[in-house]
């Protein structure tokens, strides 16, 4: 006998919902259906047969960036929902490990806590862990497989001349600073000069971890890491190092369609205000690099309905 809600919604809906956010969402919609038809008809529409259907993202990278802010968020069923629909989806287990731990920078212990509690529960229930052992980095991480030359000649004229490049890297070594210069040409020198006035010993710390560690595990090409931590960042409302994020995946690879998806996905889990901000910020973004048509020559902001 056919489902009822698959007969009034659609296959095709139930699948795309399915997909994205696994069983758990035959119960959701059910549950909306008991409240209110014509609010679900309206979401429908827009998260699961709009947003959830575009192709700007691909499956793989539209749930890697769903388990990022859902970890950001501290929305442990959302996530635990959205790790089982990506092990379906088949999205490699490591890379889903990654995100997660990929939160610890911006999201602290406090985030990442109770996230890995949420996959390692999922991870023991289908006898994962065993692959994932399997797959963990060394414990030196990457860094020895690193060549300093050759890393040193993609560095930026400004960077690789500016003196203090050679004290920072004296004093905390030269595969933060070096990775740092990479990711964040004409910015990273400045900041960690700037924490390194405030507190050598600290700045020492931060960079060994986000950039010497964190950073160079490449585990995930950098191009979805930096999308997911754009999303990563729009679902706490951090949109000063989301633009940074956008316009380093953009560097990495991605397009200005791909960034927009992520920003437009945040709207149906995070709502309007913070997406429509994110916009702003990106629109502005793209006529700074010179890029504006290539997102149709938009207005740079929406004119005021306040005369």
């Amino acid at each position: 006998m056919q489902d009822p809600l698959q007969n009034k919604y659609g296959a095709d809906t139930l699948q795309t919902g399915i997909k994205i956010q696994g069983q758990a969402f035959v119960a959701r919609l059910a549950q909306r259906d008991a409240l209110d038809q014509h609010f679900t008809q309206s979401w429908l529409d827009y998260q699961i047969r709009g947003l959830s259907s575009r192709p700007a993202l691909d499956t793989r990278t539209r749930l890697l960036v769903l388990i990022g802010q859902y970890t950001m968020a501290k929305s442990q069923p959302l996530l635990d929902e959205t790790i089982r629909a990506a092990l379906t989806a088949k999205v490699a287990l490591r890379e889903i490990t990654e995100i997660i731990l990929q939160c610890m920078v911006y999201g602290g212990h406090t985030t990442v806590d109770p996230a890995i509690r949420t996959f390692y529960a999922i991870a023991q229930e289908l006898h994962l862990l065993s692959e994932l052992q399997a797959t963990q980095l060394p414990l030196e991480g990457n860094n020895h497989q690193r060549d300093r030359e050759s890393e040193q000649k993609r560095w930026n004229a400004q960077d690789r001349d500016d003196p203090r490049t050679a004290t920072l890297i004296e004093k905390h070594g030269w595969h933060g600073v070096s990775q740092g210069l990479l990711m964040r040409p004409g910015h990273h020198i400045n900041l960690l000069s700037w924490l390194d006035t405030i507190d050598s010993e600290f700045a020492g710390l931060w960079v060994k971890f986000c950039y010497a560690n964190m950073y160079t595990r490449s585990i995930l090409d950098d191009k979805t890491r930096l999308l997911c931590m754009v999303g990563d960042c729009l679902a706490i409302g951090e949109a000063t190092q989301a633009l940074a994020h956008m316009r380093g995946s953009m560097r990495q690879g991605a397009t200005p369609r791909e960034v927009m998806e992520v920003i437009f996905q945040t709207s149906a889990n995070f709502g309007m205000p913070p997406a429509l901000k994110a916009l702003e910020g990106f629109v502005l973004l793209m006529n700074e690099e010179g890029r504006l048509s290539e997102i149709g020559n938009p207005p740079l902001k929406v004119e005021s309905y306040a005369k």
